[in-house]
């Protein structure tokens, strides 16, 4: 006989009112604040995917699980000059870690670099030592954490990067949006250019020298050790972002990337990887729409093959087109679905080697559809999106005080708003419109649009876990093993949960 409980996962059970228990706390007194987290995302099932098993021969029979029960939790967290790397493993081989921020790469000024985008990557020819990729500034580092020692560091933006996307089935493969427009991908196969090696820029028969203005390379060496810049998507009015590239995403099982920024643009691009010692540069999305949000925005990632999830910033706003009546409309979290997809990778064909849309789909883009748009608390300071063992997609907020989830399978369609009231019809003047007839007068027909306006979703089911001691100071979160783990960040702690037991 059934004791009434449920075996389902707590993001498929309306009744877990409480998903996570406090499991551990770490206090960081020792830095001054704490901006970003990464935890190490692979598991033993993880070898199946990645490099699409090409390792599964070369690795299942220990090696992997011994790499995996090292560092299973490991925290890699950006702080002011420095970044932490803290294991959480049952295991207790690795020793935490602190890196500092190579000081020659410090600007002038001399002021401290806060390290502001983290990820964990994998080389294909040494899988077993996982990399660091942080940034501090403009500047890229890719640390060893086995080694404890930075194995590399690039150059190339031309403004301060904003995150670090690693591609899920290529892990040596990355990519870094930043405030110059632009976003690059690197492959860690491959070292840094020594020297431009850009396109040719016609009429000219030589590589152009334009540099980074440009989405090129720079005349100067790109940087030292391993990774190298293998494709610029270009920024600028011909088809890229016209302000600063905030997220991005990798299609997870095509040679495509989404990209989202302070243009209230989102983007998705084709890259190839084919030839890794051979520079691209793209300035044409195959799709590009500003219609999606309002205000910037701030996160884009993949639901499936077509379906993407977004969210935006808190837009601000005019009421009856006043100039000093103003207010802020919350942020919104929306998944569309991308029509093109079919057209661009139709079934069963072959993918060709040159993509290249029309200017409709480059400049403004009508070919999506929004399936749902729900709306966002405005204290939001960091969203999350995961993807469970279950292969359910959950949506983590950090608020000031605690973390919001929502399971994206539960999000409403969109529903129609209600019908204005008709306003009155004014009176007519009939002497004056009788004093303005001309003869030759012809009364021509308005073509009236026919607009349906959509409201916001209305919430779905959410669960809420409190900080202890929060006090408006969470700064981000992140959930991992397929949403079985919490970890919540602070200025100076962190605090890691576990699932509460059935």
């Amino acid at each position: 006989m059934s004791d009434g409980t449920s075996n389902a996962p707590w993001f498929q059970d309306p009744t877990r009112s409480k998903p996570f228990i406090l499991f551990k706390t770490v206090d960081l007194d020792f830095v001054e604040e704490c901006y970003c987290t990464a935890l190490f995302p692979w598991s033993e099932q993880s070898l199946g995917t990645l490099w699409y098993g090409e390792k599964n021969t070369e690795l299942q029979k220990g090696p992997w699980k011994q790499m995996i029960s090292d560092w299973s939790g490991a925290l890699a967290i950006g702080t002011l000059d420095s970044l932490l790397v803290i294991p959480l493993g049952a295991s207790g081989s690795r020793k935490g870690l602190s890196v500092s921020v190579p000081k020659q790469e410090h600007n002038t000024h001399g002021k401290k670099t806060s390290v502001m985008a983290v990820g964990w990557a994998l080389p294909f020819e040494a899988p077993l030592e996982p990399l660091i990729v942080f940034s501090a500034g403009s500047i890229l580092y890719i640390l060893n954490p086995v080694k404890g020692e930075v194995v590399g560091h690039l150059c190339g933006h031309g403004g301060p990067i904003t995150s670090i996307v690693v591609h899920p089935t290529h892990p040596y493969l990355f990519c870094t949006t930043s405030r110059d427009f632009t976003t690059r991908i690197y492959d860690l196969t491959s070292s840094p250019q020594q020297g431009p090696d850009n396109p040719c820029w016609p009429p000219s028969k030589s590589p152009s020298l334009g540099g980074a203005p440009h989405g090129l390379q720079a005349s100067e060496p790109e940087g030292m050790g391993i990774g190298r810049c293998v494709s610029v998507l270009c920024g600028g009015p011909s088809g890229g972002h016209e302000a600063a590239v905030l997220g991005a995403a990798f299609h997870p099982t095509h040679p495509l990337i989404a990209t989202c920024g302070l243009d209230r643009a989102v983007k998705i691009w084709r890259f190839s990887t084919s030839s890794p010692n051979k520079f691209t540069r793209e300035d044409k999305p195959l799709f590009s729409s500003s219609r999606i949000h309002k205000a910037r925005v701030m996160s884009v990632s993949w639901l499936n093959t077509d379906t993407l999830v977004t969210h935006s910033a808190p837009a601000l706003m005019r009421r009856c087109g006043r100039k000093d009546d103003i207010y802020y409309e919350d942020g919104t979290v929306t998944i569309f679905r991308w029509i093109g997809f079919d057209r661009f990778f139709p079934a069963g064909k072959k993918i060709g080697k040159v993509f290249r849309g029309c200017s409709s789909d480059y400049q403004e883009s009508s070919s999506f559809t929004l399936i749902s748009t729900s709306s966002l608390p405005q204290q939001t300071r960091h969203v999350h999106v995961t993807q469970t063992f279950t292969g359910d997609y959950i949506l983590a907020l950090s608020l000031p005080d605690s973390v919001r989830f929502y399971n994206l399978a539960n999000f409403h369609p969109r529903v129609i708003a209600p019908n204005p009231p008709a306003p009155d019809p004014p009176e007519r003047d009939i002497e004056s419109e009788f004093q303005n007839v001309r003869l030759d007068d012809e009364e021509e027909e308005e073509d009236q649009p026919i607009t349906t306006f959509f409201g916001k979703s209305p919430e779905p089911q959410r669960w809420e876990v409190l900080v202890p001691g929060g006090q408006g100071s969470v700064q981000a979160c992140v959930l991992g093993f397929g949403g079985q783990l919490l970890v919540t960040l602070r200025k100076r702690r962190v605090y890691i949960w576990r699932e509460t037991p059935r």
